[in-house]
């Protein structure tokens, strides 16, 4: 069959008019299933002030927040369970340097043997020099300033990354786990030449309102 020149018109007219209408329904398709849940400006600013703000909470200031705590840094010990951290350090003398080790059976590290000493005494601290070296207050790197159960941190000589830390026993030494076969051992501070002393740590308080016989409570939810 022939069409006619205005039939042919008419035809191509309406195949271009369904053309334009079904590209029109299907750009909007998608905008009618984006506003099924609209993304204001507040919503869309929510995760990320949260992620300011842990950032901003630094771990010191995170652990402050829920006061003093028996098992955690910032613990309040009497003067004689202070006291018992050189007893307990001492008593691991010798034993044998384990690259993360964390028990005197299967050897310690330097920061394994400060949370196996501090976890005598109800305190958990972290197994890794650099957390340990961003938590307490800080104390002036001076042995007469300085108080039995403080921590010592260090970092290789050409670095500033922590990579050591010790405990100080008093009358200017301290105990930690050394590299290089030499295991647990006491060591004077100012002689100790293989690390870059940093800075101290404290972590522990002597509560002198606790007597002797007496252990710290936890804190009430």
């Amino acid at each position: 069959m022939t069409l006619t020149r205005p039939f042919r018109l008419s035809v191509l007219g309406l195949t271009a008019l369904f053309c334009a209408a079904t590209a029109q329904a299907q750009k909007a398709l998608p905008q009618a299933v984006k506003s099924r849940t609209p993304v204001t400006a507040t919503s869309a600013k929510k995760p990320a002030l949260a992620r300011i703000r842990a950032a901003a909470k630094g771990p010191v200031e995170s652990i402050e927040s829920h006061g003093s705590n028996p098992r955690g840094p910032f613990a309040r010990l009497t003067e004689v369970q202070r006291d018992s951290i050189v007893e307990n350090s001492r008593s691991l003398l010798g034993i044998k340097y384990k690259w993360a080790g964390a028990t005197p059976e299967r050897g310690l590290d330097c920061s394994g043997l400060v949370q196996y000493v501090f976890a005598k005494l109800g305190i958990d601290l972290p197994h890794h020099a650099a957390d340990l070296a961003k938590l307490g207050s800080s104390v002036a790197k001076d042995t007469s300033e300085m108080q039995v159960g403080d921590l010592l941190v260090f970092s290789k000589l050409q670095s500033k990354r922590i990579s050591h830390v010790g405990i100080y026993v008093g009358d200017g030494m301290m105990v930690h786990a050394s590299v290089g076969g030499k295991g647990v051992m006491e060591t004077p501070v100012l002689e100790y030449r293989s690390a870059l002393l940093r800075g101290v740590r404290r972590v522990i308080s002597v509560d002198t309102a606790m007597t002797p016989t007496s252990t710290p409570q936890p804190p009430h939810p």
